[in-house]
């Protein structure tokens, strides 16, 4: 139950880019003189928080604090010896537009290729891809499994080296499941690779539910490294994509902690 509720709930909130051209719309009409003045200043000043909410600073004041929580990976890397395996969790590829043996990937794929990199590094004997399908009704490949015959097949890995979970369909999910199989494999201390603003929520609940030992590794990060000048303040869709990533991934941390997750 605790899924499909999250998922509806995600689906009410990702309106969220359409409210802002609603806004842009409204805005407009309440611009015209009529009595309504204070109708009109709220829609003006709904507008402008939207607009401003579609910006990179206000992206990067939600996701910074998330993504700075655990160093970078190579931080980590050389603080940390080899680990008994490595969880990579899932959300890299695009089940939806998926037609081939080629995974269609999405801006999360820094993390198998993260996992990739330890592997092949040799921080750890082999890693697990942990992911089925997240939609609601379940459709599509189970990304796990597509993954690792794709990594298989271009000589990127042995088999021995991957292990798909295709079970899970959130984050606590892929701890639970992810555990059972470390258990089975005799893993005591693990790498915990994922995108870097997902990585306080799955650190947290990873700490909740499993007894492993965790090495956080992140990467695919979403804030910007420097000011990039003009473009930062000036609204456009990859602005309204990163603000919306900040605000899932906080009412995420709200929901599982409400659950008792984290």
């Amino acid at each position: 139950m605790f899924f499909y509720l999250s998922k509806w709930i995600t689906l009410l909130f990702s309106l969220y880019p359409a409210a802002y051209f609603g806004c842009l719309l409204l805005a407009l009409l309440a611009a015209r003189k009529t009595k309504y003045r204070k109708t009109r200043t709220l829609f003006l000043i709904g507008y402008l928080l939207f607009g401003f909410c579609s910006t990179d600073v206000c992206a990067d004041l939600l996701l910074r604090p998330l993504e700075e929580t655990y160093p970078t990976m190579e931080t980590t890397l050389a603080s940390h010896g080899a680990a008994d395996g490595i969880i990579v969790l899932g959300g890299m590829m695009d089940p939806v537009a998926q037609r081939g043996a080629i995974p269609e990937f999405t801006d999360g794929a820094n993390r198998l290729f993260a996992g990739l990199h330890l592997v092949r590094a040799n921080h750890a004997r082999a890693m697990i891809l942990s992911g089925g399908s997240g939609l609601i009704l379940q459709g599509g490949p189970a990304e796990a499994s597509l993954l690792r015959d794709w990594l298989i097949a271009e000589g990127l890995a042995r088999k021995d080296q991957v292990i798909a979970e295709v079970q899970s369909r959130n984050t606590a999910e892929n701890a639970i499941n992810s555990n059972r199989i470390a258990q089975q494999m005799g893993w005591k201390r693990v790498y915990l690779v994922t995108s870097a603003f997902h990585m306080p929520r799955s650190m947290a609940i990873f700490k909740k539910l499993t007894n492993l030992e965790l090495i956080p590794i992140c990467t695919d990060y979403r804030s910007s490294a420097f000011f990039s000048g003009p473009e930062a303040v000036f609204p456009s869709a990859h602005g309204i994509q990163k603000t919306w990533i900040g605000m899932k991934e906080y009412l995420g941390l709200l929901a599982y902690w409400m659950k008792g997750y984290v």
